[in-house]
């Protein structure tokens, strides 16, 4: 979790292990069909969407890339977006990650308007979308984790080495993570954490340190925040809550600039080419959600209130909402 001021996500490398889901994607857009997939959050749902929608432009194929708005002045900004990129007779591919977070009539709106300009739709999302998944022709992706062979690719990638799946030190990577992608990257992105995983590598059964080795992220996010002066852990704090598609400005206005400033050094935080302050890593978000003290959630979330109705934002995150 080294400091940087440039998102770089949580894809270590090359998609591993969704050959077969990406196949049936490629057959959707080739349909011109809809499909959902569907997985919790850092099994890799946008990467496999990325990954489908960078095949269909080699093949030729216009993409127009919807994001979600849960902070926006008005509910209809997602089909406001969506009308500009149906114009024109060249196939296009819209693609709709974080479904769950647009209001239902705005998921609706954007199927109907799919099918009346015979746009293929690949949505990704990590709850329920009926207006999506229930259409008659619509293909539903059920996304898993990473079985023992991909997660035995993806260390490799990291480490720079041909690893076999039955290795001491893939069972260990694997056991830890659960097979969770955004888990993998976490782990793999922090030299200390790597370290303590290679200890595992010439054990001849890794689940004498399995237990040890699962808290090991935890532990490594709990070391960090320790450290954080509690301005800094506020401006975390706001960041976890506010999720990776809040403006720039709601998140440093509810902290200020210097204490977000902070949290970015730390390596936490870092930020997207737009300015955002979002997680290094999603899994370590999630972690942070659940390590910060009720009364710190309170204040975020009073923060985040404030700051976007100073905005102008009458759509916010019902969690924001949330009475603390």
């Amino acid at each position: 979790m080294a400091s940087t001021s440039v998102h770089r996500g949580d894809r270590p490398g090359p998609v591993r292990g969704r050959n077969r889901e990406l196949a049936i994607l490629e057959v959707v857009v080739r349909e011109v069909r809809p499909a959902v997939v569907l997985g919790r959050a850092g099994v890799g749902v946008s990467t496999i969407l990325d990954e489908a929608a960078r095949r269909a432009a080699q093949d030729g194929v216009r993409i127009g890339r919807l994001r979600p708005r849960p902070w926006a002045s008005s509910p209809l900004d997602l089909v406001d977006t969506l009308e500009p990129m149906l114009e024109g007779r060249d196939k296009v591919l819209i693609v709709l990650d974080d479904a769950d977070l647009c209001d239902p009539a705005q998921r609706a709106e954007v199927v109907r308007q799919c099918q009346r300009s015979r746009a293929p739709l690949l949505v990704g999302a990590h709850g329920p979308v009926p207006e999506v998944a229930d259409g008659r022709d619509c293909t539903v992706v059920d996304l898993g984790c990473l079985e023992r062979a991909a997660v035995a690719d993806v260390v490799g990638d990291a480490l720079g080495e041909r690893l076999d799946g039955a290795s001491a030190l893939v069972s260990a990577y694997h056991r830890a993570s659960a097979g969770n992608p955004a888990v993998l990257c976490a782990i793999l992105d922090d030299p200390d954490l790597r370290s303590q995983f290679d200890a595992a590598r010439h054990l001849a059964d890794p689940s004498d340190v399995a237990r040890s080795l699962s808290e090991a992220l935890p532990a490594a996010v709990r070391r960090r925040l320790g450290g954080l002066d509690p301005l800094a852990l506020l401006a975390v704090g706001v960041s976890a809550v506010a999720g990776p598609l809040a403006p720039a400005g709601v998140v440093e206005d509810a902290v200020g600039p210097a204490a977000l400033a902070r949290a970015v050094d730390s390596g936490v935080l870092v930020h997207t080419p737009d300015g955002t302050p979002v997680f290094r890593h999603g899994a370590v978000r999630r972690l942070v959600l659940e390590e910060l003290a009720m009364e710190v959630h309170t204040d975020v979330r009073r923060r985040l209130r404030d700051a976007a109705r100073a905005h102008g934002l009458t759509v916010v995150p019902e969690d924001v909402l949330a009475v603390g």
